[in-house]
């Protein structure tokens, strides 16, 4: 009877130890498919991050012997506090497949309901009309992502590139305004695009989106101030006597203002700046009109302050805001005062004249 329980357990232990074997050959627990993301400017400038509550859409397929099977169409994924991002209705990695491929937009909604057809498959979006009103968020947009299944139950890392453009305005003074000090009591950008859709045809060798913004028709052009930016500047703002010239002693005026990417025409977008100089206590103001695509790439200052460079006509003019790109305008304010200096000519020595009296 000792014997028999003997081989009884034996055989329980050898049943014990085949089903671990088996377990581990088992494939393992399925895992959602979830999402990273970061953000990346085509210039050196650090974009805002994702805010918590911020969304984006995302569509996507799975592949295998070139049968493709949509598995994302535009569900909106959202930032949540913990700073995970989360959909409803979880998908699961089918490791049957060869690979996943993902594309996003951003914020969701940009393409409205149901956009037809579906860019499940391909990426191509084709957004409805969006109103910049020079806040965030910016319009963002996904590089294509593969996703090969040796890495199937990663995050998917989406890389979001700005379709926008960024917008800076400061102000300095000329050399011969050293002893002047400079007011700036108002300021605006007019006549600025502010309507318009993106349309994604492609993705490029570095699986960028191929994007085109076309301007709504009609067309909705609106005005921004120092108010309108995502940082507030301080109109009115002074730069005192004795300041020197240069760009690190310059002061903002539009700060952190997203705009819809647009080519600049003369007499169309233009700023409109109204400033006073004080000399020796005696206060001047003017207001200008200038056109935006009247600014160039250097800043070449001769002995009176003047841009000889644009003067020349050898300078680079900024005739449009691309996307992506941060652009930072610096507003040199020059005057050629009018002043007098005297001195006193010393007599001027004649002969010698005599006269006698008898």
């Amino acid at each position: 009877m000792r014997m028999k329980k003997l081989i009884l357990f034996a055989a329980m232990a050898a049943m014990a130890v085949s089903c671990a074997k088996t377990s581990e050959v088992n494939p393992v627990s399925e895992q959602a498919i979830g999402f990273d993301t970061w953000t990346s400017n085509l210039t050196k400038s650090t974009h805002a991050a994702f805010p918590v509550g911020a969304t984006f859409n995302v569509f996507g397929y799975k592949e295998k012997s070139s049968t493709l099977t949509t598995v994302f169409d535009g569900d909106v994924v959202t930032l949540k506090s913990d700073e995970s991002w989360g959909y409803n209705n979880i998908r699961m990695w089918d490791r049957t497949q060869t690979k996943y491929t993902f594309f996003a937009i951003a914020p969701a909604g940009l393409l409205g309901e149901n956009p037809s057809p579906s860019p499940a498959q391909n990426g191509h979006f084709v957004t409805e009309n969006i109103t910049f009103d020079g806040k965030y968020p910016d319009v963002l947009i996904a590089q294509k992502k593969e996703v090969a299944a040796a890495d199937f139950g990663k995050p998917v890392d989406l890389v979001f590139k700005p379709q926008a453009a960024l917008f800076d305005l400061k102000f300095k003074k000329a050399k011969n305004l050293k002893e002047a000090s400079l007011k700036i009591n108002s300021v605006s950008i007019n006549n600025i695009e502010t309507k318009g859709n993106i349309t994604v045809s492609n993705y490029d060798g570095n699986k960028n989106p191929v994007i085109t913004w076309n301007l709504a028709d009609p067309s909705v052009k609106d005005s921004f101030d120092h108010t309108d930016g995502n940082v507030e500047a301080t109109v009115p703002v002074t730069i005192p006597v004795n300041v020197e010239h240069g760009t690190g002693n310059s002061q903002f005026l539009i700060n952190n203002l997203v705009v819809m990417p647009q080519t600049l025409i003369t007499g169309g977008q233009q700023l409109v700046i109204n400033y006073t100089i004080t000399f020796s206590g005696q206060p001047i103001t003017h207001e200008v009109t200038v056109d935006l695509n009247k600014f160039d790439t250097t800043d070449m200052q001769d002995s009176l302050g003047r841009d000889s460079a644009s003067q020349n006509g050898d300078s680079d003019y900024v005739t449009a805001w691309e996307p992506g790109k941060h652009y930072t305008y610096y507003l040199t304010i020059n005057a050629d005062l009018i002043s007098f200096t005297a001195t006193i000519s010393d007599w001027t020595d004649q002969d010698a004249f005599h006269y006698i009296i008898n």
